[in-house]
């Protein structure tokens, strides 16, 4: 999705805490197992109620529950883990997105959308086939401090929260802090949103049309860290699509870091974007540039609180904006939370960024040029 560099409970950030929790088996987690492998039931439920100003032209005030995310997005999964011998592993991850308010699934309605892969581990690393994460979203974990929370610098850039591939081969490697990644589609996302990078899937006539490639290199020290990732989409959606033509590619490359001083997690990022396919408010025909920078702090072990800006600039056009974010969040326990949230958008004269990222666009989008107000209480629990 991240984000992520918040610190809980016993020093930790209670992202990686989250991040721990799907990424491994937890003390919490419901998990059946033998001499030699594992699977293990994670997740995390995460809702509340918000009020969102400047709604569609009629500039109407809204008050609802979100589906697509929260502080976190609600989600459950199966990962498990069989020990082959000689140091080989074979994995598996089945992973799935809801929304609490409706019990409805998310990403275009499928059972495991948000990732559902096999592979081997070893020595040598790790090698996966299905849907996974395109490398960028592993890359911008590192100094995202707020994102994927509904209000958050990535309003200015949805990609960023969710970009995962269908079809896609996967290799990453992990030695002392560095990591190195790659990512291919064969054909990516036959059901997504635009924003979320939707295409056909894989084409029998077309080698190029839905393809997606990404790589990464992260460095993380501890008090310190930084990544580096390149993400390409090409085209071939048809008629409609963010990318119609095979020809057409949108591509990002970023570069982001945090550093740790005490009870404090500063992290910034910079993102470069060429797009190459239709324009709308919100997909350029251009080069924008993108920034943020954000922090958290623990005034106490239970309390975190949390702000972001970010800002979007696209060339030859008055289509980008800024957006400011920040969170307060009281720990009931290592598992359960209840925060408060509250950002603003400032759009340019040609722009329709929503501060609502808990929605599916546009349902709350504001007119171009509008700017928007967003609040919310909400209650989390990992599971």
């Amino acid at each position: 999705m991240s984000s992520r560099l918040n610190r809980v409970r016993g020093g930790h950030s209670w992202h990686q805490v989250f991040w721990w929790a799907l990424l491994s088996a937890a003390a919490c987690a419901a998990s059946a197992s033998h001499a030699q492998s594992s699977v293990t039931l994670y997740g995390v439920i995460d809702t509340g109620v918000e009020y969102v100003t400047n709604v569609g032209p009629k500039k109407s005030s809204s008050v609802h529950m979100p589906s697509l995310t929260s502080s976190l997005p609600s989600q459950w999964g199966l990962r498990g883990k069989e020990d082959l011998g000689g140091g080989l592993s074979a994995v598996f991850v089945l992973e799935s997105g809801f929304a609490p308010s409706q019990g409805t699934l998310n990403q275009g309605g499928r059972l495991f959308g948000r990732q559902a892969y096999a592979g081997l581990s070893g020595q040598w690393g790790t090698l996966t086939l299905g849907r996974q994460y395109s490398q960028i979203f592993w890359a911008v974990l590192t100094g995202d401090t707020l994102a994927p929370n509904i209000y958050a610098a990535a309003d200015l850039d949805p990609y960023l929260t969710q970009p995962r591939v269908d079809n896609a081969i996967a290799y990453t490697f992990t030695s002392s802090g560095l990591t190195v990644g790659v990512t291919y589609s064969l054909g990516r996302d036959a059901v997504d949103s635009a924003p979320a990078g939707g295409c056909a899937g894989q084409s029998p006539t077309d080698w190029r049309a839905c393809k997606a490639i990404s790589a990464m290199l992260k460095y993380d020290a501890g008090k310190w860290g930084v990544a580096a990732a390149i993400d390409r989409n090409y085209g071939g959606g048809g008629t409609g699509s963010p990318l119609p033509l095979s020809s057409q590619t949108d591509t990002r490359a970023v570069i982001n870091g945090y550093v740790k001083f005490g009870n404090s997690t500063f992290g910034a990022g910079f993102l470069h974007r060429i797009n190459h396919g239709e324009q709308t408010p919100t997909v350029f025909d251009a080069t924008s540039n993108y920034w943020w920078i954000g922090g958290s702090y623990f005034p106490l072990p239970d309390i975190a609180l949390d702000a972001q800006f970010g800002h979007i600039t696209v060339s030859s056009s008055a289509s980008g904006g800024s957006v400011i974010a920040a969170r307060a969040m009281y720990f009931l326990s290592k598992r359960t939370s209840v925060y408060v949230n509250a950002g603003r958008v400032f759009n340019q004269r040609n722009a329709a960024f929503s501060i609502d990222g808990g929605v599916v666009p546009p349902a709350s989008t504001p007119l171009p040029g509008v700017d928007q107000t967003g609040a919310m209480v909400g209650i989390r629990h990992l599971f």
